[in-house]
């Protein structure tokens, strides 16, 4: 019997650890986005929502094209309310 409820015991903290590092995984969406950089540092897509990029590397690059239409592909995340996109490749759309 005590072999049976330890087995029970790790499978339960096995099922939780597995959980716990599959909501991790999928917290963030990757996806494609085009819209323009504005003067406050965002990207305003072409359906009027706003995301806010994250300072990084690439985003940096991003936020300096201000006025420009961009096609930005990245990790979508939902912080405080507001979107925000970690950038991991873009391009100028246009002149």
């Amino acid at each position: 019997m005590k072999k049976n409820k330890r087995f029970m015991f790790m499978g339960l903290c096995a099922i939780i650890i597995i959980a716990f590092l599959s909501g991790t995984a999928i917290s963030g969406e990757t996806m494609t986005i085009t819209g323009t950089v504005n003067e406050d540092y965002q990207i305003v897509a072409d359906n009027g929502q706003i995301y806010e990029v994250a300072d990084t590397e690439k985003g940096v690059e991003v936020v300096d094209l201000v006025g420009k239409k961009v096609k930005v592909t990245g990790t979508v995340e939902e912080s405080e309310g507001k979107k925000v996109i970690t950038v991991t490749s873009y391009e100028v759309i246009g002149k």
